[in-house]
């Protein structure tokens, strides 16, 4: 295959960084900046707000962790740290390091085993003096959430390594062979234990005194959040399993052993204050197993099994599930686990492969169609039940069930109820019916007691954190409603209220969705619920008047409000709080914060509000210091900080410094009047040197409203399925991005009139652009609405289709292969906007289908359809194409093997991206056309050629 970046010097781009080169110092992006373009993420600051952490990863390659002091704004680095915590007391930073990127390349092109592969190591950053503490070979670690200073790392398995014979070695002696033969056999007898040895070991460690333990064959371990104690599983194998449990006591630094037996111990978990530990144990040696649960307290020497399968409240024939998640409550009076009917052994298979059946049988009466079936086989064999012991009472409830599957609890688990929901009775509804029906019940946590409250809600339904009301939204009135579960009285909330509650640019043929609720107040003292604009603060007893909390300053001012929750321990919203708001501007994009006290109503106080996107920010545990992240289409979404006002803000991170050596763009908001007199809105992006004066070529782009991402920061990367906008705009075009509303049973006609509508505005307002030089691009929901515009007009000079339906016909039926879904609830009530079954509205399936009017086209098209979509069925793409090349239109079809609806491997995704430029390029550029355009590229050269260059580079 030719060199990519060879090729990409000597062919298409040399003409074009030769002449910006000599008259400009910035270059247009090409196809090799990809991967050195970072992107910040985990970022994370101390609880007392004087660290923060971040990360800065390339695309491709190696990453660097970032640690800012915010007093005296130093910032250091290490090489290829992630996934960093800090120490409760802010004293240090734990994390990882992955090994260089070329280093694992090589190992993973020289074949090597995953566990061969050279390992993480662990980083331990002292903040007050910058002293780095590197340790090899770490797969895990964990420190304590509210106190102390120990941290706890899992070793990976250490293989010995075989010698490299060194050149011009010299020839053995007999008896050196025979040494040299010994050790080789106990380097392997060694491998050979350590692949056989299930635990490895544990290491724990106090930064401050550099005190050290380490333990061996450990397979689990757990610490509680005031670090008081690390537990740990020992398991050692001979001919049996042996499981020992352990504690590790930070006060005293002193190991206690609570548990010994033959067998397999899991799921180790601690309380809060390091007071019990939970785990569940077999004895079977066979490989299907069944367990017990066991509980320690710290006034005992040993823990005790206290349920398994002869337990009064286990339901018969079921025993502790071991995929079950284990759990105390905030007290830790309670202890949630999971039970599951009791694990079958596996039947012994007698036959060979040959003498044995392949088949699905599709019943009728199946819940679930087969496809769906087959995806969650693992999930339904896993499947567990919630329950409860009470620690102190000793008694153990059946919380969930096989009819009621699902069941949640509050207030961190120590409240005397549950809500349980079932979806059983409508799984059926699901290939047809959007609407995720479920039956709610609440459940009485100390006796297991069950009450039906409502049978086929029709959308989420939640109960207040303190367990007093029921909350939910009607579809039927598009009304919220609260129901005290004292009482039984029902209140409707926002029926009288003069403004909806729901999507108001709903535009499918289902009910609209609520805005939803920013949580409850105190305990369940008020809800706060959100309109479009602003919040209510509504009592859910009826018994005071709703207050427009916000004072309509959002709806009179076209901003959107919605609350930040900056407390993720807190279970509801404290009366007295300040709340942070998000703010968006619904019309001119700008964004920013506000506050508004939760007490009483009035105008919302202005912090910051820019022409730019933010990022929700985090707040310090134990301090008013916030970190966020904020950008434009122009500049990347780097790291600030500040306090609560949000003044003197300061940039921490510099991601993309990079950027000044490349030529841009720039984006403004646009707007026209569709043919049904409706104002439109709309994304025009530009070349940076812009010159009015001159002819653009135009991409327009589109799916559903894009324009609210104004201030969107776009990296340079290679294509999943659609243009790079900034790097089309860095190479000379213009791109136009519609937003489109829709009429419900004419979903391509839709788009046609918004686009086209959109795009005679832009083409009659600004005469920069080459209105004979204009392409489509769109995937998925946007490849089928282009797929149908080619059907309908000419005046696009090419178009890149990707992922289309073009059969709504057949793909009706068809399957969501990803999920095992139906197609069906698609076109009856979603995106596909048709409005009923195919047999009620034969004609506007047809109508909508591009396959029926492939004669009228005249575009050429580029189409991608990957051989793996989830999404849409492949043979979507493949109706289209084999119709196109029957009729001598000019269509290439894209299909990227085991690849997905849009591309995964960053290879694919390179691939796509120079192929479908060179289109553009060719058609809307008058560049040659490449090999692949001209010749295709036969199966018998697959993987021997690209076809990137054009005829007269092959010749």
């Amino acid at each position: 295959m030719k060199n990519f970046k060879l090729y990409l010097v000597s062919g298409l781009l040399l003409t074009t960084i030769s002449s910006w080169t000599q008259t400009n110092q910035k270059v247009p992006l090409d196809h090799t900046v990809y991967d050195s373009w970072k992107d910040v993420k985990a970022y994370k600051i101390s609880n007392n707000g004087n660290w923060v952490s971040y990360e800065a990863n390339p695309q491709q390659g190696d990453g660097t962790l970032y640690i800012y002091d915010v007093k005296t704004n130093r910032l250091d680095s290490v090489p290829r740290g992630y996934g960093a915590e800090f120490s409760p007391s802010g004293t240090f930073l734990v994390f990882k390091i992955k090994p260089p990127y070329a280093v694992v390349r090589t190992a993973k092109k020289a074949k090597k085993k995953k566990d061969e592969l050279p390992k993480d190591s662990l980083g331990i950053w002292k903040l007050s003096t910058g002293e780095l503490i590197k340790v090899k070979e770490v797969k895990s670690f964990k420190l304590p959430e509210e106190e102390g200073n120990w941290i706890a790392w899992h070793s990976e398995k250490i293989y010995p390594d075989k010698p490299e014979k060194k050149a011009n070695e010299k020839e053995l002696s007999g008896e050196e062979k025979k040494a040299e033969a010994k050790k080789e056999k106990e380097r392997k007898e060694k491998i050979k234990n350590l692949k056989k040895a299930k635990g490895t070991d544990l290491i724990l460690y106090n930064p401050e005194t550099k005190k050290e333990y380490r333990f061996e064959n450990i397979t689990d371990y757990t610490v509680s959040k005031n670090g008081k104690i690390f537990g740990m599983i020992e398991q050692v194998s001979d001919s049996l399993t042996h499981s020992r449990i352990l504690i590790f006591q930070t006060a005293k630094t002193e190991m206690i052993e609570i548990w010994s037996k033959d067998g397999v111990s899991k799921k180790l978990t601690s309380d809060k204050d390091g007071k019990q530990l939970a785990f569940i144990h077999s004895e079977d040696t066979a490989k299907t197993k069944v367990y017990s649960l066991y509980l320690w307290n710290s006034k005992i020497k040993s823990a005790e099994m206290i349920t398994d399968t002869i337990n009064p409240a286990m339901t018969k024939s079921w025993s502790v599930s071991e995929y079950g998640h284990i759990r105390f409550s905030e007290t830790g009076e309670k202890l949630f686990f999971a039970t599951a009917p009791k694990p079958l052994p596996e039947p012994e298979d007698t036959l060979l492969d040959d003498e044995k059946y392949h088949l699905d049988i599709w019943s009728w009466k199946d819940p679930y169609l087969q496809p769906m079936q087959k995806l969650n086989v693992k999930r339904e064999r896993e499947r567990s039940y919630l329950a409860v012991y009470f620690t102190k009472s000793k008694k153990m409830v059946q919380l969930a069930n096989e009819e009621i599957p699902d069941v949640r609890t509050y207030l961190k688990g120590d409240a005397d109820f549950a809500m349980g929901t079932s979806r059983l009775p409508y799984r059926k509804l699901t290939s047809w019916d959007a609407n995720r029906y479920q039956d709610i019940y609440k459940i009485n946590v100390n006796t297991g007691e069950k009450e039906l409250i409502q049978t086929k809600a029709a959308s989420s339904i939640s109960l207040s954190p303190y367990g007093n009301f029921l909350l939910w939204y009607s579809i039927s009135d598009s009304s919220w409603y609260a129901q005290s579960l004292e009482s039984g009285k029902t209140v409707s909330l926002t029926l009288d209220l003069p403004y909806p509650f729901y999507n108001e640019l709903h535009d499918s043929p289902s009910n609209p969705r609520p805005y939803g609720t920013a949580g409850w107040v105190g305990k369940d003292k008020y809800v706060l619920i959100y309109d479009r604009f602003d919040i209510w603060k509504i009592d859910p007893a009826g018994k005071e008047k709703p207050v427009n909390l916000t004072n309509e300053y959002g709806r009179k001012n076209s901003i959107r409000f919605r609350y930040i929750t900056l407390d993720r321990d807190a279970i509801s919203i404290d009366p007295k709080e300040e709340m942070l708001l998000s703010a968006f501007h619904l019309y001119n994009k700008q964004a920013g914060f506000f506050q508004q006290s939760v007490k009483s109503a009035g105008n919302p106080s202005l912090l910051v509000l820019e022409d730019a996107s933010f990022y929700p920010p985090a707040k310090a545990k134990n301090s008013d210091r916030l970190i966020w992240r904020k950008g434009s289409f122009q500049v990347y979404n780097d790291l600030w900080t500040s306090n609560m006002s949000f003044k003197n803000a300061v940039k921490i991170s510099n991601a993309n410094p990079q950027q000044s050596k490349y030529l841009w763009g720039s984006v403004e908001l646009v707007d026209w009047t569709s043919p049904d007199n409706e104002k439109l809105q709309g994304l025009l992006y530009k070349p940076e040197n812009f010159d009015p004066s001159k002819k653009y070529p135009m991409l327009v782009y589109f799916y559903e409203r894009s324009s609210d991402g104004l201030n969107r920061y776009i990296s340079p990367a290679p294509s999943r399925s659609t243009i790079n906008r900034s790097y089309c705009v860095s190479n000379g075009y213009l791109i136009f991005v519609p937003d489109i509303p829709y009429k419900i049973g004419y979903p391509g006609q839709s788009a046609m009139d918004a686009v086209m509508s959109g795009t005679l505005a832009m083409v009659d307002k600004y005469p920069f652009i080459d209105e004979n030089n204009i392409g489509l691009n769109g995937q998925s929901w946007g490849g089928y609405q282009i797929a149908y515009m080619v059907t309908q007009t000419t005046f696009f000079k090419c178009a890149f289709s990707g992922a289309p339906v073009s059969n709504m016909t057949s793909a009706y039926g068809g399957i969501r292969w990803a999920s095992g879904m139906s197609r069906m609830f698609q076109y009856e009530q979603t995106q596909s906007r048709i409005g009923g079954t195919l047999w009620e509205k034969p004609f506007q399936y047809i109508e909508n289908s591009p396959i029926f009017f492939v004669p009228k086209i005249k575009t050429p098209l580029l189409i991608m359809h990957n051989d793996a979509d989830g999404a849409v069925p492949w043979y979507q793409g493949i109706e289209f194409f084999v119709a196109l090349r029957r009729l001598n239109k000019p269509a290439w079809l894209l299909s990227y093997n085991n690849e997905s609806h849009n591309l995964r491997r960053r290879a694919d995704q390179k691939d796509l991206t120079i192929r479908m430029m060179q289109f553009y390029a060719h058609y809307l550029k008058g560049e040659p056309a490449p090999v692949w355009m001209v010749e295709g590229l036969p199966a018998v050269d697959k993987g021997r050629k690209d076809n990137y260059g054009t005829m007269n580079d092959e010749r």
